[in-house]
C-alpha cells in the first residue's frame, strides 16, 4: 500500500476511534460455501465464540451446461444439523453472468421456477424449511441486468411473501450503479474479495488488494441505493497455470499433479495483515445501520488461521462507519 492510502488510513481510524463506542460489534455472519454441510465442533466453537448468529449457506449452482441448456446443479447436502439451532440460515444461490446472456423472457420464467423448487428441495433437510432470507450471487453487467432483474422479480413470485431477496454487489456494480443497475431486491452484500484478476499468472495476490479495491471506493456514490452488508476475505487457495492459463483452482493446501509443460501453481491466503487491510476498505463504505460484517468463509482453514477477538476486531474496525 502506498504511503497516501496510509496516511488516508491513520486519519479516518483517528476519527473513528474518538466516534465509535467501546466493544460496539456489528452483526457477524460466516458464509458456508461447499457441497456438503456438516460443521465441525471447531467450527461451532468459533461460531459460538464470536457469537455469530448468521450463516450464509450455499444450496446450489446455476449455470450452463455444455448444450447451453440452464440448469441448478451442486445442490447442498445436509449430513448434520448440529450447531444450527438458534442460527439464522440465509440460502445463497450462485448463478454465472453467462446464464443470462440472451435469456429470453420465456426462459426466464422457467429459471425461476426451477430455482424456486430446488430452494424448496433443499430447504427441506432443515428442521426449520422457511427462510426469511435469500441471497442471490450473480456478477451480472450491463449485458445482462435486464434479464437477471427480470428473474429476481419472477423468483420473487415463486417464493413465500415473507421471503426477503438480498443481492452480492461486486465493486464494479457499487461504483457504476447508473450502467449496471440497482438489482430489485431488499438488501445488498459488498464483496470486498476477488479484487484482483485471477486468470493472471503474474498476480500478486487476487483475493484482495487494497489499492484496487480503493480504485472502486473512490468516486462512488456517498450512499449505494440498497442498505448494504458487506463481505470480507478470510480465507485462501491454490491457483494452478498451464501453459499460461488458469487451469485449477483447488483448496490452501492443493498439490497438482506434474505436468509436462509450463506449470505455475500460487498460493494466495488473507492473511491476518490483509483482513486487516480489508476491514480499512469497508470503514470507508456507509453501511446499513443494521449492517452485518460477514466473513467469507467458515472451514478448517479459517478456524486455524483467524483468533474469535480478532474476527471481532476486524468486524469492529469494518463497521466503524456506523457511528457517524
Amino acid at each position: 500500500m502506498n504511503g497516501r492510502w496510509l496516511s488516508v488510513f491513520i486519519l479516518i481510524f483517528s476519527q473513528v476511534a474518538c466516534q465509535t463506542p467501546k466493544n460496539r460489534v456489528p452483526a457477524l455472519a460466516f458464509f458456508h460455501w461447499k457441497n456438503r454441510l456438516s460443521l465441525t465442533p471447531a467450527e461451532v466453537a468459533l461460531l459460538d465464540s464470536m457469537d455469530c448468529r448468521t450463516l450464509y449457506v450455499k444450496f446450489l449452482d446455476v449455470a450452463r451446461e455444455g448444450g447451453g441448456s440452464i440448469r441448478p446443479y451442486a445442490l447442498l447436502e445436509v449430513a448434520d444439523t448440529a450447531g444450527l439451532s438458534a442460527r439464522q440460515i440465509v440460502p445463497c444461490v450462485f448463478l454465472t453472468n453467462s446464464v443470462f446472456v440472451g435469456l429470453s423472457a420465456a426462459e426466464t420464467e422457467a429459471l425461476a421456477q426451477k430455482v424456486a423448487l430446488a430452494l424448496s428441495d433443499v430447504g427441506r433437510q432443515f428442521p426449520t424449511p422457511v427462510f426469511s432470507e435469500i441471497q442471490l450471487d450473480c456478477d451480472w453487467t450491463e449485458r445482462t441486468r435486464q434479464p437477471f432483474f427480470l428473474f429476481i422479480k419472477k423468483l420473487k413470485q415463486h417464493l413465500p411473501p415473507q421471503t426477503r431477496l438480498s443481492a452480492t454487489i461486486r465493486l464494479h456494480q457499487y461504483k457504476f450503479p447508473n450502467r449496471t443497475g440497482v438489482p430489485p431486491v431488499e438488501r445488498g452484500l459488498l464483496m470486498l474479495y476477488n479484487t484482483g484478476d485471477i486468470q493472471d499468472p503474474d498476480e500478486q495476490n487476487s483475493i484482495f488488494s487494497p489499492d484496487h479495491a480503493l480504485q472502486y471506493i473512490e468516486g462512488a456514490p456517498v450512499r449505494y441505493p440498497l442498505p448494504l452488508d458487506v463481505a470480507l476475505p478470510a480465507f485462501g487457495w491454490t491457483l494452478v497455470y498451464r501453459d499460461g492459463y488458469l487451469w485449477k483452482i483447488g483448496p490452501e493446501h492443493y498439490v497438482p499433479p506434474p505436468y509436462d509443460g509450463e506449470q505455475r501453481v500460487r498460493r494466495e491466503v488473507s492473511d491476518t495483515a490483509l483482513l486487516l487491510q480489508a476491514a480499512q476498505v469497508a470503514s470507508l463504505v456507509r453501511l446499513a445501520p443494521d449492517g452485518r460484517v460477514a466473513f467469507f468463509r467458515l472451514d478448517s482453514a479459517a478456524v486455524a488461521r483467524y483468533r474469535p477477538h480478532f474476527l471481532r476486531e476486524v468486524a469492529a474496525r469494518a463497521a466503524g462507519v456506523f457511528s457517524r
